[in-house]
């Protein structure tokens, strides 16, 4: 019995594995920043046409390629370590001073079982009071948990590109008949609708990595290409984010190359790397500084009350500015942290 043919796909030679690319960095900068302009309309009242919130699926997008380019051969423990040295110590800063400032300011207690799944990071998975609670943007970090589990357990079928969206496309249809039926709004509109941005990202990595990739069109993809026309004909979803972030990240590397060969291109391109490297930390902390708490100050130690559009700004700008500060030095504490585990195992 003849078997069937292979379609073999290979970048040669393929992206440099355990290695930084700044590229990558400066990408993942951009995003930030059209994520500060999503969360800054929202502060001066301004209509979201950008729709900056698609700097979210850039981030999975980016993470995915760089598991698939760095992580592909560690061992699970490793791997685990790694991942979760990178993702919970600075997490758990924020969300203590979260936790804090929230009970001292709004009287607004937590429940243990709210407190606890926060710890772990699967609040987003958890009832839907929970999913926001705390602060805006947690809910990421339990995309990054999803991110990181599903890498491990897939990691050795990478190389099967047909399986890889079988399977991203059957969790969509999981997580969002799962939010559907818990009323989650903000589960499905937030991280059921963003699966496919990590498997876009794991896939996108796969081939840039190099690796000899299968094309093979399995009863698994047709299933799950049908559960995502299913979820986009009978029950209104639509997949756009992947598809916009996409044509983000294609647009900002043609213009990145651009922009290196111009000194002022290559000073806004600093910009970017600079925010790019502390960009998981700034994400955990701005929201709710530039947001809620600026306000708040605004009210009790000036009394402004209803301030100008150049007050606010300028409330604005000195907020992000200590968010930069404490995320700079939150993510060496961290690395330093690493650092020192990763001597003492030597």
């Amino acid at each position: 019995m003849r078997s069937k043919p292979v379609r073999i796909l290979q970048l040669s030679p393929g992206g440099p594995a355990g290695v930084r690319l700044p590229e990558l960095d400066r990408l993942k900068g951009f995003a930030l920043v059209l994520v500060l302009i999503y969360h800054c309309s929202g502060v001066f009242g301004y209509a979201n046409t950008l729709h900056g919130e698609v700097g979210v699926d850039i981030f999975l997008i980016v993470s995915g390629v760089l598991l698939a380019l760095n992580s592909y051969s560690l061992p699970a423990g490793e791997f685990l370590k790694r991942r979760c040295l990178r993702i919970y110590p600075s997490y758990w800063v924020a969300l203590f001073l979260f936790l804090y400032l929230n009970s001292k300011y709004y009287t607004d207690d937590r429940s243990p079982a709210d407190i606890w799944l926060h710890i772990v990071g699967l609040h987003g998975f958890a009832r839907p009071e929970f999913f926001s609670a705390v602060n805006d943007s947690f809910w990421f970090i339990s995309v990054i948990v999803l991110l990181y589990a599903v890498f491990l357990l897939l990691r050795r079928r990478l190389h099967d590109i047909g399986f890889m969206v079988g399977a991203g496309c059957l969790l969509t249809l999981a997580a969002c008949t799962y939010y559907q039926q818990t009323n989650s709004t903000g589960g499905l509109s937030h991280l059921g609708v963003r699966i496919p941005s990590v498997f876009l990202g794991m896939i996108l990595g796969q081939v840039a990595s190099g690796r000899p990739s299968e094309l093979r069109f399995s009863p698994l993809c047709a299933i799950g290409l049908l559960a995502i026309a299913y979820l986009s004909l009978f029950k209104g979803l639509v997949f756009v984010y992947p598809v916009a972030a996409l044509a983000w990240i294609v647009s900002f590397l043609a213009v990145d190359r651009w922009l290196r060969r111009r000194r002022p291109g290559r000073v806004l391109l600093a910009g970017f790397s600079f925010l790019g490297v502390y960009s998981y930390e700034i994400y955990l902390l701005h929201q709710p500084l530039i947001r809620d708490y600026n306000r708040l100050f605004l009210v009790n130690l000036w009394q402004i009350g209803s301030p100008t559009p150049a007050v606010l700004g300028t409330s604005v700008a000195v907020a992000f500015l200590l968010v930069v500060l404490a995320s700079v030095l939150l993510h060496r504490a961290n690395e330093f942290l690493f650092r020192a585990l990763r001597k003492r195992s030597a």
